[in-house]
């Protein structure tokens, strides 16, 4: 169950960078009747079922809470740095301007 686990999370991770967040609905449909269907093949009782499919059902979400908090924090982080990029190359470009008059 801990690897389907962590495939759910980071599948989960992965969907929030390009789909919205109604895409985990089908996703964690699916991953809660196949983690139920799947224990009850097992012999497990339908309650101890049901807790591992809610479980494994939330995972997705948490993982799209992740790449959703990751993706923010990478962009700014990038907005962050490009006023300072462009800042010196403008003195650059205007140092080498000055150097070398036309």
């Amino acid at each position: 169950m801990i690897p389907a686990a962590i495939f759910l999370f980071l599948t989960g991770a992965v969907l929030a960078w390009r789909f919205r967040v109604w895409i985990l609905v089908p996703l964690s449909l699916i991953a809660i009747a196949i983690t139920v269907s799947i224990q009850l093949a097992l012999g497990v009782w339908l309650s101890t079922a049901c807790g591992y499919g809610v479980v494994l059902g939330l995972m997705p979400q948490l993982g799209y809470v992740f790449g959703v908090l990751a993706q923010s924090l990478l962009l700014t982080r990038s907005v962050a740095q490009s006023p300072s990029r462009k800042a010196s190359v403008a003195m650059l470009y205007k140092q080498a301007s000055v150097d070398h008059p036309r």
